[in-house]
Order: C-alpha cells, then sequence, then structure tokens
C-alpha cells in the first residue's frame, strides 16, 4: 500500500467524520428550536387555562378556545379538560425532545473526542424519593 492511499482514505475517514458531526450538531440546533416553540405553546396554553377561571367563574358559561388549528365554542369544563390535555401533551413532547437532545450532545461530544459534561443526565428527585429521605431525615 502507498502512502498516498493511506493518505486519501484517512482523508475520507476524516471527512465522514466532520459530515457526521455537522449532522448531529444540526440535530442539536433543530431539537432547540423545536424546544423553544412547544415552550411558547406551552406558555399560552397556561395563560389560557389562567384565563378561564379567572373571567368566566361560572361553570355554565361558554368560551372559545383553539386547540391545534380549531376554533371551538365549549362549555368552561370541557374548554379546561381540553386545554389540560393539550398542556400535558406539550410537557411530554418536551420531556422526549430533552431527552434525545442529551443523547444527541453526548454523539456529538463523541465524535470531536471529548468528554460527556458531567451532571448533564441527572434526574429530579420523585415525590416518593423525597417522601422517603424526610421520614428517615426530620431536619430535612
Amino acid at each position: 500500500m502507498s502512502a498516498t492511499t493511506g493518505t486519501t482514505s484517512s482523508r475520507r475517514k476524516m471527512t465522514e467524520i466532520l459530515q457526521e458531526t455537522e449532522r448531529v450538531a444540526d440535530q442539536v440546533l433543530m431539537r432547540k428550536q423545536e424546544l423553544i416553540a412547544l415552550d411558547k405553546r406551552r406558555q399560552e396554553t397556561r395563560e389560557a387555562i389562567r384565563t378561564i377561571r379567572k373571567s368566566f367563574p361560572r361553570e355554565d358559561s361558554k368560551v372559545w378556545i383553539t386547540v391545534g388549528s380549531m376554533l371551538m365554542k365549549q362549555k368552561q369544563p370541557k374548554a379546561l379538560e381540553l386545554l389540560q390535555k393539550d398542556a400535558d401533551q406539550i410537557e411530554e413532547e418536551i420531556k422526549t425532545i430533552r431527552n434525545e437532545q442529551k443523547v444527541l450532545v453526548n454523539r456529538q461530544r463523541d465524535l470531536e473526542l471529548e468528554s460527556p459534561l458531567r451532571g448533564f443526565d441527572l434526574k429530579p428527585m420523585s415525590a416518593a424519593e423525597i417522601g422517603a429521605i424526610r421520614a428517615n431525615l426530620p431536619q430535612f
């Protein structure tokens, strides 16, 4: 094998690594934009729920709401239920994208030959775990 063949294969390998790094980086940026859009939708849904509860205290009143791209007139309890379902779905989508984002960032760091981010994979304690700690540590 000649020196030029070895150089060509190493260049090709380097190009593949750079292309893969760019692909992963693009996916990270796309997920970031999705998170921003979902967070905006989550805030708008939260505001709508609060407005309905505050402005229409009677349960027999009807309100106009948008769910997705549909405009609907619903009774106040049904409208709140639909908006809450939408909010729950948005939360699940955000959680899924954040988990995917962690994997993509670690993949990118691997491609760049950097060590994984420390503390990036931490998860909050559940209510049961906090309750167990409080039961064993009264001053907590």
